[in-house]
């Protein structure tokens, strides 16, 4: 294939046809996922979910990013930067971090989902309210489980294949090119955070997601390695199956899911100085090896 003509293309081309490879990806998946589910009568089983749920991603995020890396630039790999070694001190950081900001993301959550709209809004919330409990009724079917094995499977569908999937889109691919339209790297990174918590259609857990969005824009950024942000996104989502798993339906999971908030709200304070001092440690490594860049 002559790929002068993609390596040509603008910035806005790129995302445009990411977006578009994204859309025809979300298109076969659907149309796979009725056909082998209409044929097999497997629509509602919970094992033909997660299994196309894996399909889905896939299509939707993994291929249309690694589409367009091959088709627009010299060399994919180095473009994804995925063909660098992990600086381990750098991971272990990331992953503290990402501990660290559990409470802030719980505190956020709670007050995110307290959200009131307007009366002359209230049909879309209606909608936002329906689609919220029916993501949730869905992550609660596919959770709960006394099984190790389906355990496992959670943890590769929900950590593990969300994890590579979403980031190699969201933080490889689509901030990498939106950074080529508006040049401000915290602009970019900002904005797309919010497409990646906006794409999940669950408004009354936007801000968290928009935060986590963020903080994977950061430790991208800065690491200069989509491996560890793919690793910390793992991470992140296995805290909350694990989570789920073990404490579900007990007193000790609505703790969790308040920690932070009322009596806890010294965790709040901790979480974020305890953040912020590692996102200045991180900045700083980021500094020390782009020194022409000045950053937060």
């Amino acid at each position: 294939m002559n790929k002068e003509l993609f390596l040509r293309m603008s910035s806005w081309s790129q995302l445009f046809f990411l977006c578009l490879f994204s859309f025809c990806g979300l298109v076969i998946a659907s149309v796979l996922t009725l056909l082998i589910g209409v044929g097999t009568d497997s629509l509602q089983s919970l094992d033909f979910m997660k299994a196309m749920q894996v399909v889905q991603v896939i299509f939707i995020f993994l291929i249309p990013s690694l589409l367009c890396a091959y088709l627009f630039h010299k060399s994919a790999p180095r473009f994804l930067k995925i063909n660098k070694p992990i600086d381990v001190k750098f991971l272990l950081l990331s992953i503290l971090l990402i501990f660290a900001i559990q409470p802030l993301i719980a505190f956020t959550g709670y007050y995110n989902g307290l959200m009131t709209l307007p009366e002359s809004l209230g049909g879309l919330e209606r909608i936002m309210k329906a689609m919220e409990e029916q993501a949730q009724a869905l992550i609660e079917k596919m959770l709960t489980t006394n099984s190790i094995i389906i355990l496992l499977v959670n943890l590769f569908v929900i950590a593990i294949t969300a994890g590579v999937t979403e980031e190699f889109f969201f933080r490889g691919s689509m901030q990498q090119t939106i950074k080529k339209i508006c040049k401000n790297r915290h602009v970019t990174i900002w904005i797309t955070a919010f497409i990646f918590s906006f794409i999940h259609f669950q408004f009354y857990g936007f801000v968290p997601r928009l935060l986590l969005g963020a903080l994977l824009g950061y430790i991208f950024l800065w690491s200069g390695n989509l491996w560890i942000p793919v690793i910390v996104h793992a991470i992140n989502n296995t805290i909350g199956v694990l989570t789920f798993h073990f404490f579900h339906n007990t007193p000790i999971y609505e703790k969790l899911e308040t920690f932070g908030v009322g009596n806890t709200l010294w965790a709040t304070v901790v979480s974020i100085v305890l953040s912020g001092t590692i996102l200045a440690i991180l900045s700083r490594e980021y500094q020390k090896n782009n020194p022409q860049d000045f950053t937060i």
